[in-house]
């Protein structure tokens, strides 16, 4: 039976499930490779928890999952699961209007109870003190789980019937804190999705070095000692350091000596340098795509599992719209993941969020969609409950004009306007002028990734585009049945509440920059802007080998570019995307 059969059968019954994974070792206390021995190396056998972990040399990292479900739910089939949930709160990821993804987070509140610790604790009856008479099922859980910041935690939703549990949908989250339990046996546990470990103040790119100058040094000098002794071992055998306003490269290294210097590197200037001065290793960028930068951030200094990133996904994303975008920046000095992905993403028109259900971030560049890949239409005759559409207009996310600038005039000046050297305008006239609008509304863009002027200018007409029309927001809710959409997708909307000049429904191309259950498995509620002042598509230029007009396969009429004749009919005397 599917799950779609599940939920409409009489007698079903809905079930919430919480998942939490928290580390545990795979040893047998005493038993090789474990070499704890009770008395010599402690009082008591360990927890199988790193904390309590007596032959740390040996620990064997693994997970042990823990179930809970609410207090007055029926139990899942066939697992272990502790019926002590109060709450479960769901914040929805929310997609900004210019892009930038804002965390989506779980809230779930339990009850605390006495336990006897069976199943969970592997040396239970051999225990000196009886655990049914001591302690708590959270305080323990607690006392032996200090380090349960970033463990994985699920929401798993779906229905129970007479013999079987089938899951509707899997939410992924990350662990951010335990709170309690309290005086009164609450405990609360928030999860937060996979960008929280991009988190200004949780990771830096590049890294904050450790290493400073153990003398002064002169403007020509071609090496130089790190302090303190063994601090060489953190610096790669070639690269790059600042030190205060200076660049310099080095090609070698021993020990703790840098050799082999070039100074006043990267359009800085060769200075003199004091003993104890910071010697800041930096992360260079040569030619890189904008998905290799992305991931090199999130993996290697946001310390996020690559297991999250559809890389191949994003290249081919990039590949498509973003392909010509190649960047070569030098990061001179810590500044939060966080940061830098906000000022990528806006500096290519392009934007990241966590999938909680796909459990991936995915990454997508604001353009329109292709013919063969056209969104959904909803209306309010077929799909839109009675009642739940919303309308109202975002007139700060109208923009007039683009100001783009790119080209900094050094790789330690501080991002202001005045510190690059060019600058790509885009303007709506019309929009500005005293019959429309009348008023300009300028976004400012400091753009270090990209290099050229037909670039910049690509980017900012796109934004200038998307948003140039008073932008709308559109709130509804749909039944399952119709409740495929996704946070991220592309809807066309169709409302009575939108009309035309003729006073017909006005179709509108929107993204979805929310989505939330707000009755289990039957009902969805969507939060949508408006994407752009026409709902338009794109094609794609067809690469060599193509074949012609006729011989084509329905795909690759719906994903390219044609020739056609002047009257913009092909061969067959239909009309396809082309050019006359």
């Amino acid at each position: 039976m599917s799950y779609d059969d599940l939920r409409v059968k009489v007698g079903r019954r809905p079930v919430t499930v919480v998942e939490l994974d928290l580390d545990f070792c795979a040893n047998i206390y005493g038993v090789a490779p474990c070499t704890a021995v009770v008395g010599v190396s402690s009082g008591q056998k360990c927890f199988n928890t790193y904390s309590s972990c007596q032959d740390t040399a040996n620990y064997a990292k693994t997970t042990k999952t823990y179930r809970f479900t609410s207090q007055s739910s029926f139990l899942p089939i066939g697992e272990t699961v502790f019926p002590c949930i109060t709450s479960v709160d769901l914040a929805p990821v929310q997609i900004d209007p210019k892009g930038f993804s804002v965390s989506g987070s779980v809230t779930v509140e339990l009850q605390d109870f006495p336990h006897h610790d069976r199943g969970i604790d592997s040396y239970a009856v051999e225990r000196a003190y009886i655990p049914d008479q001591r302690g708590t099922f959270f305080g323990k859980l607690r006392g032996r789980n200090p380090y349960i910041e970033n463990r994985v935690m699920r929401v798993k939703e779906g229905y129970i019937d007479a013999d079987r549990t089938i899951y509707s949908r899997t939410r992924t989250y990350f662990i951010d804190r335990m709170e309690g339990p309290d005086a009164n046996g609450k405990v609360r546990i928030i999860g937060k999705d996979a960008l929280r470990f991009a988190d200004s103040s949780k990771s830096k790119a590049p890294l904050v070095s450790k290493g400073s100058l153990s003398a002064d040094i002169a403007a020509v000098a071609t090496s130089l000692t790190l302090v303190p002794a063994g601090v060489g071992a953190e610096y790669p055998s070639s690269g790059t350091v600042r030190i205060d306003d200076e660049v310099i490269k080095y090609s070698g290294k021993s020990t703790d000596i840098l050799t082999g210097l070039t100074r006043a590197s990267d359009g800085t200037a060769a200075d003199t340098h004091d003993a104890g001065s910071k010697v800041q290793l930096c992360i260079r960028y040569t030619a890189a795509t904008i998905p290799t930068i992305l991931n090199d951030l999130l993996v290697n200094y946001a310390n996020l599992d690559a297991a999250y990133i559809p890389l191949a996904d994003w290249i081919d994303e990039s590949n498509t719209w973003i392909g010509s975008i190649t960047s070569t920046v030098l990061l001179t000095e810590p500044t939060g993941v966080n940061d830098l992905l906000k000022e990528i993403q806006e500096s290519t028109g392009s934007y990241l969020w966590w999938d909680d259900i796909d459990a991936e971030i995915k990454f997508k560049v604001l353009v329109p969609p292709l013919p063969s890949d056209l969104p959904p239409l909803l209306n309010e005759r077929e799909h839109f409950i009675a009642g739940s559409v919303t309308v109202k207009d975002l007139p700060n996310e109208r923009v007039s004009q683009v100001l783009m600038y790119f080209a900094p005039t050094g790789a330690v000046v501080e991002l202001k306007p005045e510190n690059f050297r060019s600058v790509s305008i885009q303007v709506d006239a019309t929009g500005e002028g005293v019959n429309a609008y009348g008023t300009s509304n300028a976004r400012t863009i400091l753009n270090r990734w990209v290099t050229s002027l037909p670039l910049a200018d690509e980017i900012g007409l796109r934004v200038l585009n998307r948003y140039k029309e008073t932008p709308r927001q559109v709130s509804f809710r749909l039944d399952a049945k119709d409740a495929s959409l996704k946070t991220g997708d592309l809807v066309d909307i169709s409302s009575r509440l939108i009309q035309g000049v003729d006073g017909g429904p006005r179709l509108i191309r929107c993204l979805v920059t929310e989505s939330r259950e707000v009755q289990m498995g039957s009902q969805y509620e969507y939060t949508v802007m408006q994407a752009a002042n026409t709902a338009g598509s794109a094609a794609l230029i067809a690469p060599d080998g193509t074949p012609d007009w006729l011989d084509a396969t329905d795909e690759q009429r719906l994903t390219y570019m044609f020739i056609s004749n002047d009257a913009g009919f092909m061969s067959d005397f239909t009309v396809a995307p082309h050019i006359t």
